[in-house]
């Protein structure tokens, strides 16, 4: 299941940042903030959920579904929140599928 860590990672990663400092600034949060993140200790809020999924280049909607699997209390939740994750997941994933060279459309693997 991907978690905080590895959003604030991506994000680091797609913006070219050197540092959590340069991550934590661009979003606007404390250095301290972006270590609670990445110790588990706090998640995103929604706003900062989608002000990551901006600079991942990625649909918000996804790292809402994982806020949401890291905030349930308990497994019956946490499971039901892993479902609803996956099932957006795979039609994210059919709705944008690519086209091949000759222009048929293919499943991306």
């Amino acid at each position: 299941m991907k978690n905080c860590d590895h959003y604030l990672d991506l994000a680091k990663i797609k913006r070219d940042l050197p540092s959590d400092y340069a991550l934590a600034k661009l979003l606007g949060v404390s250095p301290s903030g972006i270590t609670n993140y990445r110790k588990g200790r706090s998640h995103f809020d929604d706003a900062t959920a989608i002000k990551i999924a901006h600079l991942c280049e990625i649909e918000p909607a996804e790292i809402l579904f994982a806020m949401q699997v890291e905030r349930a209390k308990n497994d019956e939740a946490r499971a039901v929140w892993s479902g609803l994750l996956e099932k957006f997941s795979k039609g994210f994933r059919w709705l944008a599928l690519p086209a091949n060279a000759c222009g048929a459309l293919v499943p991306q693997v």
